[in-house]
């Protein structure tokens, strides 16, 4: 069918639905379908797995850069069976059947039984020069989670979710988004692409991609099932230095034009202070990579060492000098949006480089930071949602940002305490407080000015005086004794992709 309507402003683009089923066939856990020009293949994976690809003409070409996302593809289940119901075609796989409809072609799956649905096409697919659309039946109670980091929000229904390439740092903003989502019936699915989409959660629920093909991976089980099957695909979070689960400091040791002359060795200073505030520090990034430059790295890193802390760059100038600046003491990279780039297989590969950077020049493993990423990045990187401005609402909508992260095998979510331009000392303890419950979490100093005076105002948790400084202590010691059991779900989320910051819903489906 061929949609040229007129909105009295301009023509909408040619969309084009599937038609009726014209031929079907396969068999040992694979199958072809067409719908006229429209080609699909369906492959029946190991785990309660499905693969869904379609596209006209039948090009199921992987897109570009897709190894760097899928780490392991997983095996045919080749015990299946397929049988005529008459409207449709039935396939049997261990525990599901798939539904593909005659007339018009449209796929359904459903329990071993054939009659509970996990879910239904609504419409056939679509597709235009814009990309394709799949639109399903959306469940009278039906909830929606995932997709990457979304600012704001973990739970989608009756929501529009955006996945792409993203630098809004605020409310609203996906700039660590996935495209991948998970639904309470019982299923979650990944789209094999790295162009953006948009995904409505309404009635029907209708999820597409800017390209004309449909590459999608069905995983079936419970939430945390399909979290693990998920992550399996893309990678298992990483696991974490006992170090990166302390507080980090962040900024700019040399060339500060808002300090005057200092010198990198000037971090040592601050990572002193720390030990006589008796405040824990595991890292410092004493590099913003803007031209500040950095000098005496091995007296750095010895230095740092002798407070128990580590040494962490932060540069945009690539990676070819990491492996002279990890023999030198490195053990922390922060990847930014100045070299990671546009590309989303670009960012990954950073991501996945610069852990491997580490960890083949020294024996520690791997600790990056990145601000724009992809699906997959949870095996290499903690995430983190970018430069903010401080308000009491910009406390309030991280809160459900890093629970709803956790809904896509994110384990490592966070954001500047006290954001990164603006200060005042209750804020900032507020945030401190909470987020020492985070399992990754870090200032950002050298930017902020004080809410009340405009003077510029450094960030460390002592700055303030008291009662603040006590406070900070407190739940930064607090976070020091909580240690063992965060490195306790560090290890399980390495081994399920379920990650230690959860919306009740994770842990309570069944209470409305």
């Amino acid at each position: 069918m061929h949609d040229n309507s007129f909105t009295g402003t301009a023509y909408l683009p040619q969309t084009t639905d599937a038609g009726d089923l014209t031929s079907f066939g396969g068999g040992d856990g694979s199958y072809s379908v067409a719908a006229g020009d429209l080609k699909a293949k369906v492959d029946f994976l190991a785990g309660g797995q499905l693969r869904l690809q379609a596209a006209p003409g039948g090009d199921f070409t992987e897109p570009s850069g897709a190894a760097a996302m899928i780490v392991k593809q997983p095996a045919l289940d080749r015990g299946t069976h397929a049988f005529d119901a008459g409207a449709y075609y039935g396939i049997r796989a261990e525990g599901t059947v798939l539904r593909v409809y005659k007339k018009p072609l449209r796929f359904g799956l459903y329990k071993a039984d054939d009659r509970t649905v996990i879910w239904q096409e609504a419409k056939p697919l679509r597709w235009s020069t814009h990309g394709m659309r799949q639109s399903l039946e959306r469940g009278a109670d039906e909830q929606f989670f995932g997709g990457g980091e979304q600012n704001g929000s973990f739970s989608h229904r009756g929501r529009t979710m955006h996945v792409g390439n993203n630098f809004d740092w605020n409310e609203g903003g996906w700039n660590n988004s996935q495209p991948f989502y998970l639904s309470s019936a019982g299923y979650g699915v990944f789209r094999d692409t790295f162009t953006p989409g948009v995904y409505t959660f309404g009635s029907p629920v209708t999820t597409g991609q800017q390209e004309q093909r449909l590459d999608a991976y069905y995983f079936l089980g419970d939430a945390k099932q399909v979290i693990g099957k998920y992550t399996a695909l893309v990678g298992k979070p990483f696991m974490p230095p006992v170090y990166g689960l302390e507080p980090g400091d962040s900024d700019c040791y040399l060339h500060n034009a808002n300090r005057g002359e200092r010198h990198t060795l000037d971090a040592v200073k601050i990572a002193d202070t720390y030990q006589q505030q008796q405040m824990p520090l595991g890292w410092m990034l004493v590099n913003d990579g803007y031209g500040c430059g950095y000098e005496n790295l091995p007296e750095t890193a010895k230095g740092l060492q002798d407070d128990h802390a580590q040494l962490g760059l932060w540069t945009q100038d690539g990676i070819d000098k990491l492996a002279d600046q990890v023999k030198a003491g490195q053990r922390v990279a922060k990847l930014d949006v100045a070299w990671v780039g546009n590309g989303y297989d670009f960012a990954l590969d950073a991501c996945d480089r610069a852990k491997a950077g580490i960890e083949d020049n020294s024996d520690a493993r791997g600790f990056v930071w990145l601000p724009v990423s992809w699906a997959g990045a949870q095996r290499c990187g903690v995430l983190w949602s970018g430069d903010q401005s401080l308000s009491w609402d910009y406390i309030r909508w991280q809160i459900p940002t890093y629970a709803g992260a956790t809904m896509s095998g994110i384990a490592y979510d966070t954001g500047d305490v006290g954001s990164i331009y603006r200060h005042d000392p209750a804020m900032y303890t507020r945030d401190l407080e909470w987020k020492a419950f985070l399992p990754a979490v870090m200032t950002m100093d050298g930017w902020a000015s004080d809410l009340t005076t405009g003077k510029p105002a450094d960030q460390q948790p002592w700055r303030d005086g008291e009662p603040y400084t006590s406070i900070n202590r407190k739940y930064l010691q607090l976070k020091e004794r909580l240690l063992p059991y965060m490195y306790t779900l560090s290890a399980q989320a390495a081994k399920t992709g379920v990650g230690a910051v959860r919306p009740l819903w994770l842990e309570y489906p069944d209470d409305p």
